[in-house]
């Protein structure tokens, strides 16, 4: 039986409410507060444009403003500004609002930044498609719209024919009634895009429907309150298309021209030496699979079962459920889903209401799917700190694949998905794999692991994802060490295993303001040398490149009283200016602390897994300092890169050439809300043949790099509706929905892509 989470009544309401909220609106009103319209064809003085081209030209019947953004530049476009704010003191909820075309052939990912009081600014983006228009809005100010719901995005909360620009980042509550500012760009373009722009208004929003994130999400975990392609009805209907798949995926074979490790077999052959490696061919890096054959690494990442769950809002009194093993190597994140928790639920009560209020059914715990609830011992980020969670996926494997043994469905599931990423082209897995899989001998996979336990830390003062690893002290040295032993004993010396990933997007620091680039070695000033071991070794290396303090202060033009003054703890992290050989010397104290981490990492691994690569630790666009780079080749066979872009553009990927390692992207995607997910990801397209050929476009731009050795999708399977556990991310980025159907018109440009995969990249070598 499944237990309704929300009363009939309620639903009845729902219905109601949304059968009266028919009527749409296009944000239009003479009560406006109108940015411009560009009526007089004439540009506005209060228009610039960063890095753009600007004109006027009509669309439909209007004058606009057409932008032509460079696709050379980190960032492009243009920012509406005036001596004085544009100030709202018509409404209490309003957005803005604004026509735009793009008339190109390619999707955009249009941004938009609007700045309020106090300089504080927000971003939203919005994908417009291939000679496509409308009207597009950015909400200001609405109903509970700064309110943490555990969503990255919250569905639209007013019914609208507009398209409802997604956040970007994290919620920061701005005061709009005054805005300073308004930018519309793009960011590391791979295409020339050009946008048509009219009629820039803040406008009252419509009225809210005070039940849109009620009963939002079916017993499927699918959206209730919308239709889509392959929205399911019922289980017997996933086990039909369970059953058709499985029965094309039993005469499906693997593409010709590849070697038994999915190499190019019909390419040149090197030396065999039984593991993969990375090796420079000609002009270009490639991998090299156990049998001397060329590699070129596609995959998918995160295919497990540890993201796919969601809270409920339930939590447990009992606090043993709470309960963290001592010394244990895998972080919240990625445990699994799983545990008996029949006493604790006797101390159930509802911890978040709202939450809870999501959910059209959940399971009761008698029933036969209450097995795939589980327990959030913390999370990164949300309203909830700990609680119950539910795995809709996992539950719906069993829909599918029935159970005929305990937990039978998971053993299907992973022979199906081996089958799947077979039947795709593609060469591989992508990080974060569930170890159950590292015993295949069908497709290649890359291993993985984290250092987590009781060391010191630094911080870099932008730690996203957590404090940074002082790599100097003896723990995080220990820790290393199991944590590399503990994944030998998952991967058992497997060939098939390619290397290992080891921590993941780490707040290294960034290019710009000393402050931002060398958060990590200003935070380390600042500590006490007797409690923070990377700040002893910088004491040290300070020492032996100055014989006496006055020389240092002099270089530095500083005034530190003592050595013990500066050891004890110095605090420069509020100065603006510092000398150019003091900013020299933070670059090598930078290096010398990522060189440690690295160093550290990379002895670990090859003490216990000497047969396979370091694969580094997954480097971001936004928190990767220079020195992290090259300490990164110092010690590791392939440096890997998370990006979430349209693809590598020249004016980020540059560095490359001077870096001249075997690289690895290990994250990136494109998603749509067309399928109900209220978040298409970081990367937007307008359905799922935008997503198919936007992934064709960014794999080409990594195939042609020549230092680029693979690239991974992030991820498999679609987030959860209500956002994953740890961090709320409802993103529809999957390959598969979360009834595990796989999109096709996605599945249909990968096969494509994967057909000349090899004659694209090593097509110009002999064999």
């Amino acid at each position: 039986m499944i237990k309704p989470s929300i009363l009939l009544s309620t639903l009845i309401l729902v219905n109601s409410i949304q059968a009266s909220a028919n009527t749409t609106s296009k944000l239009e009103s003479d009560q406006a507060l109108m940015i411009t319209d560009f009526e007089s064809a004439a540009i506005p003085e209060f228009v610039v444009t960063t890095n753009a081209n600007i004109s006027v030209a009509k669309l439909n019947d209007s004058t606009a403003l057409a932008i032509d953004f460079s696709n050379k530049h980190a960032s492009s476009g243009v920012i509406f500004s005036k001596d004085k704010p544009w100030k709202n003191n018509n409404f209490q909820y309003y957005v803005l609002a604004f026509e735009a075309q793009n008339p190109t052939n390619k999707t955009i990912n249009l941004i938009a930044t609007v700045t309020g009081k106090s300089s504080k600014s927000l971003r939203r983006s919005v994908a417009i498609g291939s000679n496509a228009q409308g009207t597009y809005y950015f909400e200001l100010a609405g109903i509970g719209l700064n309110e943490d719901t555990g969503l990255r995005d919250a569905p639209p909360s007013f019914k609208s024919d507009a398209h409802k620009m997604i956040l970007r980042g994290g919620k920061t509550k701005v005061d709009f009634s005054e805005v300073s500012s308004i930018k519309f760009s793009v960011d590391s373009a791979i295409h020339e895009n050009k946008i048509l722009l009219d009629n820039i208004r803040i406008v009252e929003s419509p009225k809210a429907d005070p039940l849109s994130l009620t009963a939002i999400v079916d017993k499927f975990g699918q959206r209730a309150d919308k239709n889509f392609a392959i929205k399911v009805s019922s289980s017997q209907e996933l086990r039909e298309i369970a059953k058709k798949e499985l029965a094309q995926l039993s005469v499906s074979k693997p593409l010709p021209q590849r070697s038994l490790f999915g190499g190019w077999k019909d390419g040149p052959k090197l030396e065999a030496t039984g593991y993969f490696r990375a090796e420079k061919v000609g002009n270009q890096w490639s991998l090299v699979d156990p049998e001397g054959y060329l590699f070129f690494s596609t995959g998918i990442a995160n295919i497990r079962m540890s993201n796919t769950s969601t809270f409920t809002g339930v939590d447990f009194k009992d606090d043993s459920v709470r309960y963290v093993v001592p010394n244990d190597v895998t972080p919240e994140d990625s445990q699994g889903i799983s545990g008996d928790y029949t006493q604790v639920r006797k101390t159930k009560f509802i911890t978040n209401q709202q939450r809870h209020n999501m959910f059209a059914a959940l399971p009761s715990y008698d029933d036969k799917f209450a097995k795939h609830y589980g327990y959030r011992r913390s999370a990164h980020m949300g309203p909830i700190e700990h609680g119950e969670v539910y795995s809709f996926y996992q539950a719906n494997l069993e829909r599918r694949y029935g159970e005929t043994y305990r937990g039978s469905y998971l053993t299907q599931w992973r022979d199906t998905t081996v089958d799947r990423m077979v039947d795709w082209g593609f060469t591989s897995m992508g990080n974060w794999v569930d170890p159950a899989f590292y015993q295949n001998k069908r497709i290649p996979y890359f291993a993985n692991g984290w250092i987590i336990g009781d060391f010191k830390t630094v911080s870099s003062g932008f730690d996203y994802w957590g404090a940074m690893p002082d790599p100097f002290d003896t723990e995080f040295v220990k820790r290393a060490k199991i944590t590399a032993k503990v994944i030998s004993e998952e991967v058992l010396n497997s060939p098939w295993c390619i290397g290992v990933f080891i921590d993941n997007e780490m707040s290294w620091g960034g290019k710009g303001a000393p402050i931002r680039q060398y958060g990590i070695v200003l935070d380390a000033f600042s500590r006490n040398a007797e409690e923070s071991p990377t700040k002893l070794a910088f004491v040290n290396h300070l020492k032996q490149e100055y014989d006496s303090l006055a020389k240092l202060n002099d270089a530095w033009q500083k005034d530190i009283n003592s050595w013990a003054e500066f050891s004890k703890g110095v605090n420069f992290k509020e100065d603006k200016v510092f000398s150019e050989k003091m900013l020299a010397d933070m670059s090598a104290l930078l290096t010398l602390y990522s060189d440690e981490y690295f160093r550290v990492v990379s002895h670990a691994i090859e003490e216990f897994m000497p047969n396979h690569m370091y694969m580094g630790a997954r480097f971001t666009s936004w928190g990767t300092s220079p020195e992290a780079h090259y300490s990164a080749k110092k010690y590791a066979d392939v440096i890997s890169y998370n990006y979430y872009r349209e693809g590598l553009d020249d004016s980020t990927w540059s560095f490359l050439a001077d870096l001249d390692m075997p690289s690895l992207i290990g994250e990136f995607h494109m998603g749509t809300t067309i399928s109900g997910a209220p978040h298409p990801g970081i990367v937007h397209a307008v359905d799922h043949e935008n997503r198919g050929e936007m992934w064709q476009d960014y794999m080409n731009t990594v195939i042609d790099n020549p230092y680029m050795v693979g690239a991974h999708w992030f991820q498999y399977i679609d987030s959860p509706i209500t956002g994953r556990a740890h961090d709320g991310e409802n993103y529809n980025v999957g390959f598969v929905s979360t009834t595990d159907i796989p999109y096709a018109p996605l599945v249909k440009a990968t096969k494509e892509l994967h057909k000349t995969l090899y004659q694209r990249r090593f097509g110009q070598l002999k064999k």
